[in-house]
């Protein structure tokens, strides 16, 4: 039995992050380690944050213990979560690392544990974010480089670190969660959300941003509605960004009566619903590195249309998981939907869905991180 201490944010904060340090930490003590976590006693100040809340609607408990010590604009936090973690006396930290806001307080402390001869691995969801600014490549090389390996979850990531003249050390998929439970019927998801029950039903989930391509499918709607007329697209989740642009455009397109928009952050008890009730998932990004909703999608045994950004390539095989598109393109968009249900695929495209969802567990990312364990 080793001990590890993972570094991010975990329950009752939200989000894709948090979730997969949950799986993570839950996946290895499954495996007997002992694991704890530090996590943020404030994750981002109030005017950072684009979204309505930083924490789950429903009351969740860690699956681990946790010290909630770390904020990133109070440096006096940083020592003292250096402090936390070395008295831990872990094998190994692990950091979560996808914004270089964390990155001075991540090195500050991974310079400490360094000193200190406590072994340390990112674990490096971007290395770079969707919207760059100036100092990012800078801020990320600065810690990366403090870590002693680094471990990313798709190609397009292991790209990025280049950029940074650095390298990665494992790559990886990003592992299926199964938190979720079980599918459930079709019948009664519909029922819940108010969709019909045999229509075409395509779903959009997670934050809404601009470069996730929202606006591209709904610029491909009219296309697929003329060849699939009672299609229904379900939007489901916070807008990150003002959502009247979208309804208008939805209006103009007069797609008002075929575009349910759900704009709240969709609580874990309530995820298994939406992909219940959805026939395919849609992934229209203009960019990405990986994405939280395809393994979302795979446990939940949907297909996936994504775009030929980042990882999402890699993860969907097309014409085995799902379909690859260009992005930006509504009418290839359109096309992949439309040959979706009109040529059969449901079957064939789930039966592969299943296959690599057998492939993509957490075993892989803990028996790496217990390789590391013993070098």
């Amino acid at each position: 039995m080793a001990r590890l201490t993972l570094v991010g944010p975990v329950a009752p904060y939200r989000g894709g992050i948090a979730h997969f340090t949950e799986a993570l930490g839950q996946a290895l003590q499954e495996r007997g380690h002992q694991v704890t976590a530090l996590s943020f006693r404030r994750q981002y100040p109030r005017w950072l944050f684009p979204g309505r809340a930083q924490t789950e609607p429903e009351p969740i408990a860690p699956s681990m213990p946790a010290a909630y010590v770390l904020d990133p604009l109070w440096p006096w936090t940083w020592s003292k979560a250096a402090r936390w973690i070395q008295a831990q006396r872990p094998d190994l930290v692990v950091f979560q690392y996808w914004m270089p806001f964390f990155a001075p307080a991540y090195g500050t402390i991974a310079g400490r544990l360094r000193r200190w001869d406590v072994p340390t691995v990112a674990l490096v969801h971007n290395a770079l974010p969707h919207e760059r600014h100036v100092l990012d490549a800078t801020l990320s090389r600065w810690f990366l480089r403090r870590c002693r390996a680094r471990i990313v979850l798709s190609e397009a990531v292991a790209r990025q670190l280049a950029t940074l003249g650095l390298s990665a050390d494992v790559q990886l998929v990003h592992p299926v969660d199964p938190r979720y439970g079980p599918v459930r019927p079709r019948a009664e998801a519909r029922r819940r959300l108010g969709l019909p029950p045999d229509a075409p039903v395509l779903l959009f989930f997670g934050f809404v941003r601009r470069y996730k391509g929202l606006d591209v499918l709904l610029e491909a709607m009219p296309a697929i509605r003329t060849a699939l007329p009672d299609v229904q697209l379900l939007v489901a989740g916070e807008f990150y960004e003002p959502a009247d642009r979208y309804r208008a455009r939805i209006r103009e397109l007069g797609l008002s009566s075929c575009v349910h928009v759900h704009d709240r952050y969709i609580p874990e008890s309530e995820v298994v619903w939406y992909f219940s009730a959805a026939d395919l998932v849609v992934q229209p990004y203009l960019s990405a590195t990986q994405s939280g909703v395809v393994p979302m999608a795979f446990h939940f045994e949907r297909p996936v249309v994504v775009t030929a950004v980042g990882g999402l390539p890699e993860v969907v095989p097309h014409e085995v998981a799902g379909f690859v598109v260009p992005p930006g393109d509504p009418g290839a968009l359109a096309e992949a939907v439309v040959r979706f249900f009109r040529e059969g695929w449901a079957k064939r495209l789930t039966e592969g869905v299943r296959r690599l969802r057998a492939r993509y567990g957490w075993g892989p990312l803990c028996e790496t991180l217990e390789q590391m364990l013993s070098d």
